[in-house]
C-alpha cells in the first residue's frame, strides 16, 4: 500500500453517499417535495399578506378569525389559546395537505393549494402569536427536523 490519498472500498463510499445525501437535502433545503424541508417556515410580510387572504377563503369558514371562536364546532382555533402552536410545522404542513389524522369534516388541499400557499397560511397563523409562543412553536419545528435527519442517519 502506497502512502498519500486514503482510498475508500466500494462499500465505503456507498454509506458514505447514504448518510451524506439527507444531511446535504436537508441544509440545503432540498427534499422530496420541495418547501416541505423548509421548516421552521419563515414569517415574512409578503407570506401573512398571502397567507391571510388564503385563510380568509379556505380555513375561516370553519376555523373561524384568529382570535375569535371557531365558525364550526369541535374546529380548532388557531389562536395562542389553542392547541395549533404545540405542533410542528412540518406537520401543520402535512395535515393541511392531506388531513389531520383522524379528522373527520376538514377536507385535504392537496391540489387545490400550493406548497407556497399552505406555508403561507401557516406563517399568517403564526404571526398572531406571542412571540415567545412562536418562538416554542419554532423550537419545536427544528426539534423535529434534526431528529429526523438523526433518524436518516441511522
Amino acid at each position: 500500500m502506497t502512502k498519500g490519498i486514503p482510498y475508500l472500498t466500494s462499500r465505503q463510499l456507498v454509506w458514505m453517499i447514504a448518510i451524506l445525501t439527507p444531511v446535504i437535502l436537508v441544509a440545503c433545503g432540498g427534499g422530496a417535495s420541495g418547501s416541505d424541508s423548509q421548516f421552521p417556515i419563515a414569517v415574512t410580510d409578503q407570506r401573512v399578506t398571502v397567507g391571510e387572504q388564503v385563510y380568509a377563503v379556505n380555513c375561516s369558514q370553519c376555523h373561524g378569525q384568529i382570535g375569535s371562536s371557531p365558525a364550526l364546532p369541535g374546529s380548532p382555533s388557531h389562536a395562542e389559546d389553542g392547541h395549533t402552536w404545540h405542533h410542528a410545522d412540518r406537520h401543520l404542513f402535512q395535515w393541511i395537505l392531506d388531513r389531520p389524522p383522524l379528522a373527520q369534516l376538514m377536507p385535504a388541499f392537496r391540489g387545490t393549494l400550493s406548497d407556497e400557499e399552505v406555508s403561507s397560511v401557516i406563517a399568517y397563523i403564526k404571526s398572531n402569536w406571542p412571540s415567545d409562543i412562536r418562538e416554542r412553536q419554532n423550537d419545536l419545528s427544528r426539534l423535529i427536523e434534526q431528529q429526523l435527519i438523526e433518524d436518516a442517519l441511522r
